[in-house]
This record gives structure tokens, sequence and C-alpha cells, in this order.
């Protein structure tokens, strides 16, 4: 690894030292733990945390060490990713820890990965220490890109957290893919690559292969305009946050394992509400429900709030029973 610092790094150090000191307290001070895969983004974390170390110790007063998630998913791949791991680490006088992180069966093999490596990781690391991830600006435009396609409302579109309530932490969120891969070659650094990145048959990959490089072609730019639109969802976050939280008073919002209830009573026109659009949809999907449909919710909204009586399944498998102007939202 070069002992010099090549134009561009200092930058990225920079960025991870100023995002550092944005975050709250008591993360800003705890022990920061580093989520590496091998690839590009996470070896460029792992030498600008290092870097920022020995330029700022001051900044991590209780230390920084690396862990590693074996899936076992890529047979001699996956071997590859942890040796690679263990030699960036040790050019780097980091201190590593390898956790097994078993991916169970079922659907969505990348959020079921994702879901294990992270708890895998957290049991290692303990809850209060701070998990910084190689998230990047790319990153940010895909996952928008993906929710915008899915149907998304303005909560759904805040794109990729800096800082999740639970301490996963992604400094370089303004940092494209580019300057991070510029970052390994100019240390002297060959990350691994994944071959899984390539298979288009993930919805995530396609874009990133595919859509992407083709609306950028057709709209030079697009990808930051994605990306800063996920940033202004985050923006307004806070303001979104309050008015979900009055109107959920106002409605009498109450939850329970089998589904939730609302009172209709005082709103004018529930059906064309858009706060009220926002609050079902994160209720729904807090049970793991697809909200309904557009025209399926407007219709009920208006019959639960004529004042009749009835009842009508919808969704997937849910049941809404309505009277009074309340109503009922039952899974099935």
């Amino acid at each position: 690894m070069e002992r010099h610092q090549p134009a561009g790094v200092g930058r990225l150090i920079e960025i991870f030292l100023t995002s550092l000191t944005t975050l709250p307290m008591p993360w800003r001070t705890a022990p920061l733990g580093l989520c590496l895969s091998g690839g590009v983004d996470s070896s460029a974390l792992a030498i600008a945390a290092t870097k920022a170390l020995e330029s700022a110790p001051e900044a991590f007063p209780q230390g920084v060490r690396a862990f590693h998630a074996r899936h076992g998913l890529r047979g001699s791949e996956s071997s590859g990713d942890a040796a690679s791991v263990r030699e960036l680490c040790g050019r780097l006088g980091l201190a590593l820890t390898e956790v097994d992180a078993i991916v169970p069966h079922g659907p969505g093999l990348e959020a079921r990965a994702r879901a294990a490596r992270y708890e895998a990781i957290r049991l290692a690391a303990g809850p209060a220490t701070l998990l910084a991830t190689a998230h990047h600006r790319d990153d940010q435009t895909e996952t928008v890109l993906l929710r915008l396609l899915r149907g998304a409302g303005p909560v759904g579109l805040r794109g990729i957290h800096p800082l999740r309530a639970d301490g996963v932490w992604r400094p370089f969120l303004s940092v494209p893919r580019t300057s991070l891969a510029a970052m390994c070659e100019e240390c002297g650094w060959t990350p691994r690559q994944d071959s899984s990145n390539l298979d288009t048959a993930f919805a995530r990959n396609a874009l990133r292969h595919e859509f992407i490089p083709a609306l950028e072609q057709e709209h030079p730019g697009i990808s930051d305009e994605l990306a800063a639109l996920g940033d202004a969802a985050q923006r307004l976050e806070p303001y979104i946050e309050r008015a979900l939280t009055r109107l959920s008073e106002s409605v009498h919002l109450t939850v329970d394992d089998r589904g939730f209830s609302c009172d209709l009573s005082h709103l004018d026109d529930p059906a064309t509400d858009p706060e009220l659009e926002l609050l079902l949809d994160r209720v729904w999907t807090k049970f793991g429900r697809r909200p309904w449909a557009g025209q399926q919710r407007a219709r009920l909204l208006s019959d639960a709030a004529s004042g009749s009586t009835g009842r009508r399944a919808g969704g997937q498998g849910e049941l809404a029973i309505w009277g009074s102007r309340k109503l009922r939202i039952e899974r099935t």
C-alpha cells in the first residue's frame, strides 16, 4: 500500500471526517466498525477510514476495526472475498473480525442476505458500535429509482439514510462510485469483483447495467437528479413525521397484531387527503403488505367516510370493515 496520499484521496478523507462530525451523540464518539465485503466500495471505505484515523486520531476515541460477513453462497468466490479482506486489513493495520451470516430460505435473496449480514455483524460488534458501510451516490440513485418504479410516495423516496436508527452509517452517500474506484487504484489496491453483481435477473443490477445507462444517454445528469430527489425527500422527513404524528392522533389510529383501525369523522375528504394516504401506506407496509391500489383505496375511504356500514376484501387478502365513519383493516 502506498504511503503517500494521491490526488482525490484527501478529499474523500475530508468527506469521511466531515460526515462523522455531523452524527449525533453518542454515535460520534462510539467505537467504529467497518463493514467490508472485499469489493471496490468497501475497500475504499477501509482505506479512507484508516487514513482518517492516521490524520485525526482524536476523532476516533474508541478506535476502528473491520468486520466481514461470510454468506458462503458463492463457493470459492466467497472464500476469495474473505482472503482479500484479510490481506487489505493486514496492509492497513485494521483488526478484523469474520462472522458467519447464514441466509435463511425464502424469496428475495438480496434482502435476506443483507438482513443476515447486518444481524451477524451487529451481534459481533455490540449494540454501541457505529457500523459504517460504503453506500454511495450511485446506490442512492438506484434506490430512489427502484422505489419510484414500485410506486413509492414521498416517504419511500427518501432513499438510503445517512444514519439509521440502529447505528448503521453511510458517510459516502454524496460520492460517486467512480471516485471510490479511483481511490483504490490510486492507492495500489485491486479489489474483488462479485460476479453476482453482473446478474441482471436482480432488479438493482438491471437498473445499474442497463436501465440507468440508457437513461443517462438520453437525459445526461438524470442519475444526479434522482439522487437529489432522495436528498430532498430526506430534508422533508421531519416535517412529514410531525404531520403524520398529528394526523395519527387526530384519527385515533390504533394498531394491533391483526390490523389497524382509525376514525375518519374529523376529515373533510379522506379519499383525497395526501397525509392520510402517507399514514395508511406506512401502516400497511409495517405489516409487510402492499397498500391498496389508488382507486380501490379511494372507493373504500369514500364508503367508510359516508357513514354507511359494510365490509370488503381487497389488497393482499385483507378485510376492510367500516361503520359510523370508522374503518378497520384486518389481515385474513
